[in-house]
């Protein structure tokens, strides 16, 4: 710059770099004409340059570890009323989507999620792969849920709620040990301080112990690992029961609602029933919070009582000031002929199969204890269960010895063989073929992988392969083939249907559904869990015929007002939703109707529809 200057303007060399520096430090010593002056200019200039780079250089630093810190996650949130979740695992992404929904007539909700993976990793998994939450805002922090620290950091004092997420990479007891130690971090600060904590326990035994760790906030424990397998093992006997259950998880459609009813103090649950046309009553909260599926017909709802209902939203139902459905009046002189099916099965709890079956499972995870529970509670003595997996042969049979001594009894009604297998050959024709699928009344394919997509891959990989094989067998030398499968993601869905496979379970969607709605409505767990105990009640479907009397044909047109009613004369049933098979289907494609909002209309009916009803152990009328 100093020699373009003095050619241009034709100053001295000494003159134009004394010009070029003034320019461009903006010294204050332009005005000096004696050196020593000058030298002292430069000095202070450059020593003023120097500051200048070390402020600059503070800052820099300064925002650039900001910078970091907010992408790492670590900064604080500064929120109240929130949602914490603590822990990322394959279901948190279901979760999210569900809480999402769950809040979008409000306006969207806040969620923040504290993980021990780094923040990208957590936005990147969810984010990725197109994530609805409509207008609800999501922070991730990185950090430990058992650390307060950590838990100050995502404000867990001023939240809602706080979902304590269960970790699937270990095993149950483990991952039920690391959630207690996150409760008894929220306990030594009383957090949150006016809110709800939400526990996904990975073990039933554990149940209790978690209600009694926080005995003085209040906690819901959730035991969904349970729910799954119970489901899987139901849906092998009756097609398409997941489908129905998750209907009535899920925030799309009618959801579960409890509200109190003075008008109705000194009637019958039967008379309770017919009273609420936009509704289906389901059972009642007494007083006390105890929760009653199903009562009984003759149950007299009691002052504090609040009636359970699906209803499609809280303020879309009320209670008629007559029954919307009158039944035609009986000559009461004429024989009443039985029923087609016997009052004692109509009151008697699942009993046993009558003959030994054999059952293959394929796959290992933490389904796999509750689902040979379930399999063996309903199992006839000398049935038979083959389990084939790459985990190894030892592993397994520690597994089942834990189980049968956590649970206090042994599974003996089948016996287990195991078959091990590499896990880069899990999917191998050759490996399959050995396992004579076609012999088998029953096949489970649960989910194992390193990742949700890794598993079912592996899912599709093994159901592809088994059809293969079935394709080479003579129909006469082969057994009907409708696997129970276990998947993970939505798009697997699709899969199996355009493979002709409709008896999935979505395991992470169930569990989410359910963790979703504890969060917003606490006292639905305790709906689910009388559901799925089978202690009082049986949730399964039937034929409509089961109800009718011997000699009475089946109608070819039923309002569901008149099949309700014609189900409660069978004993204490309740019906909550029917089928129609579509046109273009078979019954194995049928689709479920829940609380029909035209309840006394009636429509075309066919021998091939079934209803879902919740049966009452007990006497039958």
């Amino acid at each position: 710059g100093a020699i373009v200057y003095a050619i241009l303007v034709g100053k001295s060399p000494a003159h134009s770099l004394w010009r070029i520096f003034v320019w461009s430090t903006g010294s204050p010593a332009e005005g000096e004409v004696t050196p020593a002056g000058r030298f002292l200019g430069i000095l202070v200039t450059v020593c003023g340059l120097i500051i200048l780079s070390l402020l600059l250089g503070i800052v820099t630093e300064m925002f650039t570890t900001k910078m970091t810190e907010i992408k790492q996650g670590v900064n604080k949130v500064v929120e109240g009323g929130h949602v914490v979740i603590l822990g990322f695992t394959e279901c948190t992404r279901c979760l999210l989507e569900e809480l999402a929904n769950a809040r979008e007539s409000e306006g969207g909700g806040m969620f923040v999620i504290l993980a021990q993976e780094k923040k990208d990793d957590v936005e990147n998994a969810l984010f990725g792969n197109s994530l609805k939450i409509e207008n609800s805002r999501i922070v991730v922090r990185s950090g430990s849920s058992c650390t307060i620290r950590d838990l100050h950091k995502v404000a867990a004092n001023s939240a809602a709620q706080v979902v304590i997420m269960s970790d699937t990479s270990i095993s149950p007891e483990e991952a039920d040990a690391k959630s207690i130690r996150t409760l008894l971090a929220l306990m030594t600060k009383g957090w949150p301080t006016n809110g709800r904590v939400i526990v996904q326990c990975a073990s039933e035994a554990n149940r209790t112990l978690f209600k009694n760790i926080y005995s003085n906030k209040e906690v819901e424990v959730v035991v969904v690992g349970n729910i799954v397998a119970k489901l899987m093992a139901q849906t092998s006997r009756q097609h398409g029961l997941a489908t129905v259950f998750g209907m009535m998880l899920g925030f799309e459609g009618d959801e579960f609602y409890s509200e109190e009813w003075p008008d109705l103090v000194g009637s019958t649950f039967r008379e309770a029933v017919f009273r609420f046309s936009q509704a289906v009553v389901l059972g009642v909260f007494s007083a006390e919070e105890e929760c009653m599926i199903n009562p009984g017909w003759d149950y007299k709802i009691q002052e504090g009582d609040r009636i359970i209902v699906l209803a499609e939203d809280n303020d879309a139902y009320t209670l008629e000031d007559k029954p919307y459905y009158t039944p035609p009046e009986v000559d009461l002189e004429e024989p009443i002929p039985p029923l087609n099916t016997s009052a004692e099965e109509l009151k008697a709890r699942t009993s046993r199969e009558s003959t030994p079956t054999k059952t293959l499972i394929i796959g290992w995870n933490n389904n796999i204890g509750p689902l040979l529970l379930s399999l063996d509670s309903v199992s006839a003595h000398g049935s038979s269960i083959t389990i084939y997996s790459p985990r190894p042969v030892e592993d397994r049979e520690q597994d089942i010895a834990k189980l049968e001594l956590r649970v206090g009894q042994k599974l003996e009604a089948a016996s287990i063989k195991h078959v091990c297998v590499d896990s880069d050959e899990a999917s191998s024709k050759l490996e399959l073929q050995r396992l004579n699928h076609h012999e088998h009344d029953c096949v489970f394919i649960l989910a194992e992988g390193a990742t949700r997509a890794k598993a079912d891959e592996r899912t599709m990989a093994i159901l592809t392969q088994l059809n293969a094989i079935g394709a080479e067998i003579p129909a006469e030398e082969k057994k009907h083939f409708d696997p129970v499968v276990e998947m993970c993601e939505d798009s697997t869905a699709e899969h199996l249907q355009m493979c002709g496979f409709l008896n999935f379970v979505h395991s992470n969607s169930l569990i989410s559904q359910a963790l979703a709605a504890v969060t917003e409505e606490p006292q639905v767990n305790a709906i689910y869990h009388d559901l799925m105990s089978n202690v009082h009640n049986s949730f399964e479907f039937r034929s409509y015929k089961d109800f009718l009397r011997q000699g009475e044909k089946e109608p070819d047109m039923l309002s569901f007002g008149e099949a309700a009613h014609r189900i409660s004369e069978a004993g204490d049933i309740a019906l909550v939703a029917w089928s129609a098979v579509p046109k273009e289907g078979t019954a194995e494609e049928r689709e479920w109707e829940m609380n029909p909002k035209d309840k006394i209309t009636p429509r075309q009916w066919s021998s091939d529809d079934q209803v879902v009803v919740i049966r009452r152990f007990g006497s039958v009328d």
